[in-house]
């Protein structure tokens, strides 16, 4: 009963101070917490998976403010924009031209901005694929240490603290090699298509500009680049060779035909995505056969030793 009265007046306590403070230490709390909070998500940006996406997210909005001054004419756009992938490089391309020359670039935007959409969606299903193997280890660690715990409550087992640092060692472990793995895979897989569609997205924009065609082809590096340099990409690379001869030859536009070799990229990458998601599962399961159930069963061997030992 006296346990029961004290702990009651703790808690009468506590609610009465934290109703009397006064509004100068509210105001600091949250002062504090508004910039922890903006301290967090300035830091998430800098983060392999999370990071990506959010950079993408502030690129988009900034991307939003500048299609609407340049649609109204107003040539004051910002200097510094959010990087992301190669998007930020070819809007400040287009926004410089567009400053000192006033060269129309209405129609080139609503391009890029679909490409950034799409690519947006793109990041958020491999950050799903993040979350979701970590969840998978999050509830095999979790199983294991409440095992972990009962058995030495209930069953009075002793805890081997080597095997418990064995045992974290291996889960920690095997988040790091997951993370690192699954970023290794993820550039190998898509840093071409990433390559390939900014070669392609500079050669289309930057023949809408009207600069000469050496300087386009400089810029862009269209003919020497990741289209010419992955096999996979032989067929679209030899298409893009022959649309370029064409245009030196009778100066007929490429535009179109660009346009449908980047929504081709864009197929082929989905397909890629296909094959990510396949080889993320085994992945994971590698991680959780390698990793995770050996830490489970480390304990267990422990435990076995316990009982012959009695």
């Amino acid at each position: 009963m006296s346990t029961f009265c004290l702990s009651l007046f703790s808690y009468i306590i506590l609610v009465l101070t934290v109703v009397m403070l006064p509004e100068k230490a509210w105001n600091w709390a949250l002062g504090r917490g508004g910039r922890l909070l903006s301290w967090v998500n300035e830091g998430q940006k800098k983060w392999p998976f999370i990071g990506v996406k959010k950079r993408g997210q502030d690129l988009l909005i900034a991307f939003a403010d500048c299609e609407s001054k340049v649609s109204l004419g107003i040539k004051i756009l910002p200097k510094v924009l959010p990087q992301y992938k190669f998007y930020t490089n070819l809007l400040e391309v287009l926004f410089e031209n567009y400053r000192r020359l006033g060269i129309g670039i209405k129609k080139i935007l609503p391009e890029v901005r679909a490409g950034l959409i799409k690519d947006l969606q793109f990041e958020k299903k491999i950050f799903d694929e993040t979350i979701s193997g970590l969840l998978q280890f999050m509830i095999i660690a979790v199983t294991t240490w409440s095992f972990v715990f009962l058995s030495s409550r209930l069953a009075q087992i002793p805890i081997s603290w080597s095997i418990i640092f064995l045992m974290v060692v291996l889960q920690i472990g095997g988040v790091f090699v997951f993370f690192y793995l699954l970023n290794l895979i993820k550039k190998r897989i898509f840093l071409k298509f990433t390559r390939a569609i900014e070669e392609l997205y500079l050669f289309s924009s930057l023949l809408d500009i009207g600069l000469p065609l050496n300087e386009i082809l400089s810029r862009s590096g269209i003919l020497y680049g990741s289209l010419a340099k992955y096999k996979s990409f032989e067929v679209i690379s030899k298409r893009m060779n022959q649309l370029v001869s064409r245009l030196k030859e009778s100066g007929l536009s490429p535009k179109q035909e660009s346009q449908e070799i980047i929504r081709e990229i864009w197929h082929l990458q989905e397909e890629s995505f296909v094959k990510f998601t396949k080889i993320v599962q085994v992945l994971k399961f590698s991680i959780l056969v390698f990793f995770f159930l050996p830490a489970y069963f480390l304990y267990l061997y422990s435990i076995f030793k316990f009982f012959m030992e009695q």
